[in-house]
């Protein structure tokens, strides 16, 4: 049997320190084989509370690295994102190189994600996966939803319908991460799939539910952290532009905090009847496996 193909996984994080465990815990357990980290605040404790293991690189993010990377320290996030993800990209010789964030965990049902990429041909460059949110149930826990057609949205959500419809039923991203074949010349990574030099999307397969594969994405993990990446969220494109105005309609009531801590039971948890409707549409992920340690 041929030896499955090394993954490295590279993200870049401003995140709390249990979210990096996690993320690290859950690649390793996946398959991994490295795992790049860039620390976006240089003085991150998770430079000392991860060391130690040779499969994590940790990288502080201080000016000398961004200097190095050819962008500004004071760059926006997203640019500094792309440049520090194409850096890792660059200086891999063999295997995948996966991207994502790391409020995010890849998992692919009953096979690693090194096992899954070795069915890939050798001539696809590339591999995108669709998101699958975290969301609260009516009863208590929670499941991921998934990705659903438009029409599904305004069946479900009626006249909520306009602050899910854009990302088809989601939230945050619906458009998942991709994990890219070493080697390949003059790419440059963004944030959900990897381009041409002239811009044009690099071509390859993208896999869901039907291939038993997800993104799974805690994009909301309670209120507090909601809140305090709302408005960054609301001023690059964290946010559909519906949910945008309905935030700017919020800030301009007499309670706001009161308005976006309903908007955000209203956004992330589904009542009986729409869980009941995502589970008939196929739309919504019961059975992911439990984190490590859990």
């Amino acid at each position: 049997m041929a030896a499955l193909p090394p993954l490295t996984v590279a993200t870049i994080a401003r995140e709390p320190l249990p979210v990096l465990h996690r993320f690290v815990a859950w690649h390793l357990a996946q398959g991994a084989a490295r795992i790049v980290i860039f620390l976006d605040d240089p003085g991150d404790p998770a430079q000392h509370a991860l060391a130690g293991d040779p499969r994590l690189d940790l990288r502080p993010c201080t000016p000398a690295l961004w200097e190095a990377l050819g962008v500004a320290p004071e760059a926006r996030f997203t640019r500094r994102q792309r440049a520090a993800m194409t850096a890792a990209y660059r200086e891999v010789a063999a295997g995948w190189v996966m991207i994502l964030d790391a409020d995010e965990l890849m998992w692919m049902r009953g096979r690693s994600l090194p096992e899954a990429l070795a069915t890939l041909p050798e001539a696809v460059p590339t591999l995108r996966i669709h998101s699958a949110e975290e969301v609260g149930l009516a009863g208590g826990g929670a499941a991921f939803r998934m990705p659903v057609p438009r029409a599904t949205v305004d069946t479900i959500y009626g006249a909520d319908a306009p602050l899910f419809r854009p990302r088809f039923g989601l939230v945050g991203h619906p458009e998942g991460k991709s994990i890219h074949r070493a080697g390949l010349r003059d790419i440059r990574l963004k944030l959900h799939w990897a381009v041409t030099a002239d811009g044009a999307p690099v071509a390859g397969p993208v896999w869901g539910a039907a291939e038993q594969a997800h993104l799974l994405h805690y994009f909301a993990p309670g209120y507090d952290r909601w809140r305090a990446k709302m408005d960054w969220r609301a001023g690059a494109h964290g946010f559909a532009d519906p949910l945008k105005a309905r935030l700017a309609e919020i800030a301009a009531l007499d309670d706001p905090e009161a308005g976006y801590r309903a908007l955000y039971d209203r956004l992330h948890s589904l009542t009986a009847a729409e869980e009941a409707a995502l589970d008939a549409a196929g739309g919504l992920l019961r059975d992911a496996p439990p984190l490590p340690g859990g």
